[in-house]
């Protein structure tokens, strides 16, 4: 029984830490562009947003928890610049930042006169501080954070499957597919599987028996993800399908307003209100994940003592707070062409390392740098 308990605990954890603020929104972008198609719009979302992920945590489970490793198999130079590329991104140049301001617009919704600027600060130093714990953060996503996320969002999309309406706009079948296919990639939830892979690895082999086989934790490890993937499922389903059907609130408003707005129109303004604690939450944990990660990644980078761990979580944390003060479009744009030069060779090299674990290396770095050679070249001559 203590290790359902235990499997529970990290798959709710897992859905936690994925579930962050670009999960909030680009859902519901998927649902507003697909319209009368909104299920192809999510079958091409799931494939970069639910099985890309999934394949991102277990090929770094097949390397044991250690996501060098992993980067290693595109070359020395991809071994070094890589991870700190993606952690960049995911945490205080990209994802923390857009947590915040997503945060922010869903109590700004309610209450309209807390500003950005006071609203970034204390949501930096709430983060700052469950940072500090690792196995206490973990028991807070798992145990407390992520069922009260779960259920409020499960509540908002039982009400508004009820009261929605036909759909009359009529919008192309591969485009929807494609700009779900895409949309995936803002989430930059492939990015993040490498990195929370190794962190929950760690903790299991920290809290397993000694002697526990290799095998035995992956497979404890692939249950926990199961959980986390089909609880992303459910909701992604449901936002989507908020997205498509409640199309004709979302027109002209920013991506941060997107779900207050739909929950005003389906529960009134208690529904706002209850809506801010989901919003919070699944903003709050992303946060928190992405900023321990990358300030440990840091110190590992620099050969800092664990000593210093407070001082560069506290300087990462900063840089957050500072780039939050931008809007989510400004960080969205700055992010998107990023996201189209560097994904593709990292799917490659993700489902390369699954299907020819410790072999073909030469193959695996080849492709990985044509492929991402390609991308550049593609997305230059778009712009």
């Amino acid at each position: 029984m203590q290790q359902y308990k235990l499997i529970g605990t990290y798959g709710f954890a897992i859905f936690a830490m994925f579930f962050g603020s670009g999960n909030l929104v680009f859902p519901l972008s998927v649902g507003f562009a697909s319209s009368n198609n909104w299920l192809y719009g999510f079958l091409g979302f799931s494939l970069t947003a639910i099985i890309l992920p999934f394949l991102g945590l277990f090929v770094i489970k097949l390397h044991k928890g250690n996501y060098y490793n992993f980067f290693g198999e595109a070359g020395r130079f991809a071994k070094i610049v890589l991870p700190l590329f993606t952690l960049s991104l995911l945490g205080s140049f990209g994802v923390v930042p857009r947590c915040i301001t997503v945060a922010h617009g869903g109590i700004s919704y309610v209450f309209p006169e807390v500003n950005l600027w006071g609203f970034a600060l204390l949501f930096c130093i709430i983060s700052f501080f469950l940072c500090l714990k690792d196995k206490i953060m973990v028991k807070i996503l798992g145990k407390w954070m992520s069922p009260l996320l779960l259920a409020a969002l499960l509540i908002l999309i039982s009400f508004g499957v009820l009261q929605s309406s036909e759909l009359a706009t009529i919008t192309d079948r591969s485009e929807t597919f494609v700009n779900g296919f895409l949309s995936g990639y803002q989430l930059m939830d492939l990015f993040a599987a490498f990195f929370f892979s190794a962190f929950i690895f760690k903790q299991l082999q920290q809290l397993m028996p000694k002697g526990t086989s290799d095998k035995t934790l992956i497979l404890f490890a692939v249950k926990a993800s199961i959980i986390g993937s089909f609880l992303l499922t459910i909701i992604y389903l449901g936002l989507v399908f908020l997205g498509a059907h409640y199309s004709f609130l979302l027109n002209n408003i920013s991506p941060e307003y997107m779900l207050p707005a739909i929950a005003n129109y389906i529960m009134g303004e208690a529904g706002v209100l209850f809506l801010t604690i989901p919003i919070l939450l699944s903003c709050l944990t992303t946060a928190v994940a992405l900023n321990n990660i990358y300030a440990r990644y840091l110190c590992t980078l620099f050969k800092l003592g664990d000593n210093k761990f407070t001082w560069m979580l506290a300087a990462t944390t900063g840089i957050s707070f500072a780039i939050s003060l931008l809007d989510f479009r400004a960080i969205a744009a700055f992010l998107a062409p990023a996201l189209e030069m560097s994904y593709p060779g990292l799917i490659a090299l993700t489902i390369m390392g699954i299907c020819f674990r410790n072999k073909y290396h030469n193959l695996k770095m080849y492709s990985f740098w044509m492929i991402t050679i390609v991308s550049v070249i593609g997305r230059m001559l778009i712009d």
